[in-house]
């Protein structure tokens, strides 16, 4: 078993799907904004303590730095879940990623235990005793070399 594992583990996807590592700084940047977006929208559903803008900025950039590995669905997935399990407490970056990175742990899992599966065995045909018989003299036995004495 352990010396199967250095395959196993280059089958093993990384915990985060590296979205951001595919795009253009201007892909960047629009990817950003629209996580930036989507964060305020939810965050807008929990109370806002007044604090200076450049605090807000900051915090919304923690926000993009987390997540701007996942697609833009993938972090509204994970919003929207905090949401629906946590209607009272305000989330944090860390919060988010973690629902991310169970669900794709989840998926893979799934995945790579249904590739695992061995097919499963054909049903024999069952032969007549003619073919029986037929394959027995071939071999070079006969009903009367077998016969008990």
């Amino acid at each position: 078993m352990t010396q199967n594992l250095p395959t196993l583990a280059k089958q093993i996807p990384t915990p985060t799907p590296r979205h951001d590592k595919s795009m253009s700084p201007a892909e960047l940047i629009d990817h950003r904004a629209k996580i930036a977006f989507e964060v305020k929208t939810v965050l807008s559903a929990y109370f806002q303590p007044h604090e200076a803008e450049e605090i807000k900025a900051a915090q919304l950039a923690w926000w993009c730095d987390d997540l701007q590995a996942w697609t833009r669905e993938q972090v509204v997935y994970g919003l929207r879940k905090w949401n629906g399990d946590n209607p009272r407490v305000r989330p944090t970056p860390g919060d988010i990623v973690r629902i991310l990175k169970q669900t794709r742990g989840e998926k893979e899992a799934e995945r790579m235990a249904a590739a695992r599966q061995p097919e499963p065995a054909k049903a024999s045909e069952r032969i007549t005793p003619e073919a029986a018989s037929e394959i027995m003299r071939r071999a070079g036995y006969s009903a009367k070399r077998m016969a008990l004495k």
